[in-house]
């Protein structure tokens, strides 16, 4: 009898565990579904509005920005994303950034890059350094505090890479030198961004330490690179000589995720981990052969370009709020005219120890000008430790979205009008 009332009992504890259990599994598999609904209609719609851009004669990057800030139409956003799926959709931005930066970095001719080394750095410093100071200088003017007016400027002052290569690569630009020169003044921008966000670190932790650890970060990171460059071209040839494509290629995937990620651990950003395993790699598979380096390149390509990085341009789309533009309109203006004239400004200001023609300098300049990445995570962390007001971030980010939607319209009408600026050299006399 016992025993019958102990079978009765542990029954109805199984039984009374069940509906638990089968209720979370009905939950997850419902959140799992949600989820994958929410990111196929992120593509379909990134892929329509890609094709009509396209057809069109513009840029597909902006079809995609524009597929996020329909799909983040307050009823549209509340009825297709849960918070689940805003994690997965966050998840694959990050991924397309990285692997955006990390096909730049094993398309563009490194030689190109070491020829215009001078120019980029110069050009880095300028566009970086003048709608800085003006920024400071407006803010300061309309009698907000210095500290305000230093992230307001440095915040103008930041350039969106990802937004580049990626325009570049849609004009099939990548290639020539000022596509170079873009790619290589970007990178050198992410190191000056750096230094920025540890500024504002700094700021809000009141430490130095940040700052100090900086360089030896830096050169943690180059030792690595090194010791990786030296190893990755024998990994290559074995797996090119005892394995398949498949293995050859999930080397690739190993590389630049392990770089971005290292790069993230010693706190100086994923995305120059990510362009620098691209180099990395572009060398590195000079012993393996055309035929299978052109493979590799070419199905980082599609796997790119066709999967990852339309949920990065959606989701600059999507988190943008249309209300930005009319809060704080004058706020707004000022940050646009700011960052897209000084930092064409700055481009120009270097033409007296540069080869490069006016015109070229001017499309430098715009292309600098486009935001939209470190520029929202300064303003982010910014405005979460108290350092700015609602009006000042909200401007900020109405900026980087303005700035990151007319930038690709300008440098495709410049480079209809004239393809050979791209490649151009004026002799110096």
């Amino acid at each position: 009898m016992e025993g019958n009332q102990h079978l009765i009992h542990t029954n109805k504890r199984k039984s009374g565990r069940r509906p638990h259990t089968l209720f979370r599994s009905i939950v997850g598999e419902r959140i799992m579904s949600e989820t994958l609904i929410s990111l196929s209609v992120v593509l379909i719609v990134a892929f329509l509005l890609n094709i009509i851009f396209k057809k069109a004669g513009f840029s597909s990057i902006v079809g995609q920005i524009l597929a996020g800030m329909i799909l983040g139409i307050p009823a549209l956003k509340a009825f297709l994303f849960s918070s689940e799926s805003f994690i997965a959709l966050d998840l694959l931005s990050t991924f397309g950034i990285v692997f955006l930066l990390f096909l730049a970095g094993l398309e563009i001719d490194i030689q190109k890059v070491m020829e215009t080394s001078k120019d980029s750095a110069l050009i880095a410093l300028g566009t970086t350094l003048t709608p800085l100071t003006l920024g400071f200088a407006f803010l300061i003017a309309m009698r907000y505090n210095a500290m305000v007016a230093i992230v307001f400027g440095g915040s103008l002052a930041v350039t969106a890479g990802g937004t580049i290569v990626g325009v570049l690569m849609d004009l099939n630009a990548c290639n020539t030198k000022l596509g170079a020169i873009f790619v290589a003044a970007g990178t050198i921008d992410d190191i000056l961004e750096i230094i920025l966000l540890s500024l504002i670190v700094m700021l809000i932790h009141g430490s130095l330490v940040q700052m100090v650890l900086l360089p030896f970060q830096l050169l943690a990171f180059v030792a690595v690179s090194f010791a990786l460059f030296k190893i990755m071209s024998k990994i290559l040839y074995y797996f090119k000589k005892n394995g398949d494509n498949v293995e050859l290629f999930s080397i690739v995937i190993i590389l630049v995720i392990t770089m971005a990620a290292l790069s993230e651990i010693l706190e100086i950003g994923y995305l120059i981990g990510a362009i620098m395993a691209g180099f990395l790699l572009q060398v590195s598979m000079k012993r393996i052969g055309r035929k299978s380096e052109n493979e590799i390149v070419k199905t980082t390509r599609l796997i790119t370009l066709a999967f990852v990085v339309p949920f990065f341009f959606v989701n600059i789309g999507l988190n943008f709020d249309i209300g930005l533009l009319f809060a704080n309109l004058g706020l707004t203006i000022a940050a646009v005219i700011i960052a897209i004239g000084g930092t064409i400004i700055g481009a120009l200001l270097i033409k007296p120890v540069s080869n490069l023609s006016l015109r070229q300098l001017y499309i430098v300049g715009w292309a600098m000008s486009s935001k939209g990445s470190v520029e929202l995570v300064i303003a982010l962390l910014a405005r979460k430790y108290g350092l700015i007001p609602p009006d000042i971030f909200s401007a900020l980010v109405a900026m980087a979205i303005i700035t990151t939607l007319v930038f690709p319209f300008v440098l495709a009408r410049e480079i209809r009008k004239k393809p050979s600026l791209m490649n151009f050299v004026s002799i110096r006399k």
